[in-house]
């Protein structure tokens, strides 16, 4: 009896250990806050594309698109991509406006670690004049 109770006992913590490991692997809602600043008010539109690693890629995991009124888009825009931790490419297209309404944008790659945490990325300077 003593030898049947070890034995599952063994079989048991092999499962929760075998389940922690991979639990890392498993996507989960992570916090992103593309951060725009004083630039937002010409801002019309913020997209994201998401791929696993460092290195540039067209497989993107995750894509999300914000599009906002002229002058309506929040100095902080917060999405929750669903994604394991890790590293991963993001690519990030700003639509902006300037004062004659003419539609400027700006492509930037971005490399992030998400870990579970909130992460912010800057681009207040990179949006288009």
């Amino acid at each position: 009896m003593l030898k049947k109770r070890l034995f599952r006992m063994l079989g048991l913590s092999g499962v929760l250990l075998l389940a922690l490991y991979f639990a890392r692997q498993w996507p989960k809602d992570q916090t992103v806050h593309y951060i725009l600043g004083d630039a937002a008010t010409r801002v019309e539109e913020v997209d994201a594309k998401w791929a696993p690693g460092i290195a540039a890629t067209e497989d993107w995991m995750r894509e999300a698109t914000f599009r906002y009124p002229p002058g309506k888009a929040p100095r902080i825009v917060t999405h929750e991509p669903r994604l394991p931790d890790g590293d991963y490419t993001v690519e990030i297209e700003i639509v902006a406006a300037n004062t004659a309404h003419e539609r400027n944008e700006v492509v930037v790659r971005k490399h992030v670690v998400l870990a579970g945490g909130a992460t912010s990325i800057e681009l207040g300077d990179l949006v288009p004049q």
